[in-house]
């Protein structure tokens, strides 16, 4: 299934250059529950190519393949309508397309850096890189939805938020990024309360951002190297 994809589409982009930072990232939070996750070097995530996601299983956190493009559970059509990449996080828990992966299937997804597409003019727009002012990797918090024998794989959606002040001149939105116990809180069993939920859902300060433009080369996911990322201009 191909999901059509666009230079701006939030959240559209992600990569993961540093797997084994992950890694330990992961075993930092989770411990002995952490089970296995393998990961890969990733320069330019794209939509319905797929890619390793964390979610519980048991008592166990682990890892697993997954597409990204949400497929909800109850359509078993060879070409599903519906594929969001995306879920609005204000707006999420009362969507039957994603209430019920609100309430018991959350997943981290892995990543350092992420993409966002300023518009520049009325024809043109300049990808930014934006991550953590530390480096350190963080977790994408998504929404699955378990595979259909046969059919597909598991998919999922990356939750957004409103931006913060770093990155609202860029977009207008951002991925709701997750560090330590935040990322555990999400993966715990079960529903989360409310105030629980807006409290992971909402933006990080942004005195923890770090963006920079980068090359166009980023529009094209076939672009898989580190160049994609590369600073350039001013």
């Amino acid at each position: 299934m191909a999901v059509r994809q666009t230079a701006g589409v939030m959240c559209g982009r992600y990569r993961l250059k540093d797997p084994e930072r992950v890694l330990e990232a992961l075993r930092a939070v989770f411990g002995d529950r952490l089970g296995p996750v393998a990961l890969e070097r990733r320069w330019n995530v794209a939509p319905s190519q797929q890619v390793t996601v964390v979610r519980t299983r048991g008592a166990r956190v682990e890892g697993e393949a997954m597409r990204w493009g949400f497929v909800p559970p109850w359509d078993r059509s060879e070409k599903p309508r519906l594929a969001p990449i995306n879920a609005r996080s204000e707006e999420a828990g009362s969507k039957p397309l994603f209430r019920e992966a609100v309430r018991a299937r959350r997943c981290l997804v892995p990543a350092d850096g992420f993409y966002e597409w300023r518009r520049t003019g009325e024809t043109t727009k300049t990808p930014y890189c934006l991550g953590l002012a530390s480096e350190r990797p963080f977790f994408l918090a998504g929404l699955y939805a378990d595979a259909v024998p046969g059919l597909r794989p598991p998919t999922f959606a990356l939750l957004t938020t409103q931006p913060n002040e770093a990155v609202a001149p860029v977009h207008d939105r951002m991925p709701v990024m997750l560090e330590d116990g935040a990322a555990d809180r999400w993966l715990s069993p079960g529903a989360l309360a409310d105030a629980d939920y807006r409290a992971l859902c909402r933006a990080i300060g942004p005195e923890h951002m770090l963006l920079w433009p980068v090359s166009t080369l980023v529009n094209n996911p076939r672009h898989e190297t580190a160049e994609v990322c590369a600073p350039v201009g001013a």
